[in-house]
């Protein structure tokens, strides 16, 4: 009777075991068009009104951005435009600190000219993106009189952390950086498909010790992006009329292990992630909605 009764609970445990284990992708999503949009909560292809009127629920988006790809811009241009008619908007850009912050207002209120932005900002330096691409964000975010912010590291500060520079740390750079979690297995495991080779290893320094640093700097990229997005969250949102959007590489968000995952350990407000995919057959789990878009070589 024991012998039975084990195998019964075993029985069990293999049945549930089985059913509890997701898929790896959603097969059939029918995207055939680029620019179309995929719902992964409603798995089907939904309009842009859809994908507003279920933005409206949140006061925090987070847009997943392919550096490179003018398409998209010109999609989150027009997102911007729409949500703008309805909500202030602030917008949280990665590559910018919050020492550029001050810039970016007097850019905001149109206070500085686009060439005395670019300068300011040193662009080509700092950034060295095609400008160009994102211009159409930035005109759209004036024109709605939003606001902008830079949420992550300068590279000073990324450059201690990558070497371990604990004696060129200030105390507040020190606590964030003794405050990294390099631990959070499933990140790693994601991480580790794109950081699978060194490409530029300092003097004596092993394969491993390479990828570790580069590791590293990637858990400070989304620590600090993740951190800085939840205080301005804090600050700005004061009613159901303001919005945060977090607009940074697509690699920071998926599967909500990046800068999302962060954000939620010092934030409790409702978020949302909106990725581009180049791929027909989506991961479940990667994000909320997808947008169908052509070349994914630039994250």
């Amino acid at each position: 009777m024991k012998v039975y009764t084990y195998l019964f609970f075993i029985s069990l445990l293999f049945i549930f075991g089985a059913c509890a284990k997701p898929q790896s992708i959603l097969h059939e999503t029918g995207l055939s068009d680029t620019k179309q949009i995929y719902s992964l909560k409603e798995g089907k292809i939904v309009s842009k009104a859809r994908l507003v009127d279920v933005l409206r629920a949140y006061p925090v988006i987070f847009v997943g951005d392919f550096h490179n790809n003018e398409n998209l811009h010109q999609f989150i241009a027009e997102l911007i435009a729409t949500l703008g008619k309805e909500y202030t908007l602030h917008l949280a850009n990665e590559w910018f600190t919050p020492m550029d912050n001050n810039t970016l207002e007097l850019f905001m209120d149109k206070e500085l000219t686009e060439a005395q932005f670019l300068e300011n900002i040193s662009w080509k330096k700092n950034i060295g993106y095609k400008y160009d691409s994102f211009k159409p964000i930035y005109q759209n975010l004036q024109k709605v009189d939003g606001k902008m912010y830079g949420i992550n590291l300068s590279r000073a500060e990324r450059k201690k952390i990558s070497l371990i520079q604990l004696d060129k740390m200030n105390v507040k750079e020190k606590l964030f950086y003794k405050a990294l979690d390099l631990n959070t297995s499933v990140h790693k495991q994601f991480i580790s498909s794109f950081l699978h080779d060194c490409h530029a290893p300092l003097k004596n320094e092993d394969k491993q010790e390479c990828l570790e640093r580069m590791y590293r700097v990637q858990v400070a990229w989304d620590e600090k992006m993740g951190k800085e997005s939840a205080r301005l969250a804090k600050k700005i949102i004061k009613g159901r009329k303001d919005k945060l959007i977090v607009f940074v590489g697509a690699m920071h968000l998926e599967f909500g292990l990046g800068v999302n995952m962060r954000f939620s350990r010092n934030s409790t407000l409702p978020h949302v992630t909106v990725l581009p995919k180049s791929k027909k057959d989506i991961q479940i789990g990667v994000a909320d909605f997808i947008y169908y878009i052509e070349d994914s070589s630039s994250l």
